[in-house]
């Protein structure tokens, strides 16, 4: 397998392709925007998460088509940051843009070159960019996995969408 491949797998398993772990298509599956936005204390909303993942994924993407950044530089605990707004035409945005981003990637890998992927993600040959890919996807699972958490906190987690 190809480090391509590896790539293009874990990205899929975050989007919608049941792996190890639940992917974000069934992880917000039928969440209404005001369970999305239920809060403990200091955590993050799940919308907020999405928010977040959507940040750091549409970031690293425009990086890698070499696409100018809106931004250059941004705390991380600003990419949480959602709209006051709670309707449910803002929280299928959100999600639709998570989504887009994601398979995004997927179409980006693919047309790709492995001579792309080992090449150096940043100015300095410190790191490849399948190694930084690499690390977006377990980032993207990592999070995937606090909403399902979230969901169980809430009652809102049904067991047969896997991870009991």
């Amino acid at each position: 397998m190809t480090t391509k491949e590896v790539l293009l797998k874990q990205l899929s398993a975050c989007l919608d392709q049941p792996n190890w772990f639940v992917p974000l298509s069934a992880a917000i599956g039928g969440l209404s925007a005001k369970e999305a936005s239920f809060k403990s204390g200091t955590a993050n909303s799940i919308w907020q998460i999405v928010t977040h993942l959507t940040f750091w994924n549409d970031r690293y993407l425009s990086r890698f088509k070499e696409l100018p950044l809106a931004q250059t530089h941004i705390a991380n605990d600003e990419t949480f940051s959602t709209n006051e707004s709670v309707t449910e035409e803002d929280w299928q945005s959100a999600i639709k843009a998570l989504q887009n981003v994601l398979s995004e990637w997927i179409k980006a890998l693919e047309e790709c070159s492995e001579e792309n992927l080992l090449s150096s993600a940043y100015k300095e040959p410190i790191e490849s960019w399948s190694s930084v890919i690499s690390n977006l996807t377990i980032h993207n699972a990592y999070h995937i996995g606090q909403i399902v958490e979230i969901r169980k906190m809430y009652g809102l987690w049904d067991p047969k969408n896997g991870v009991h």
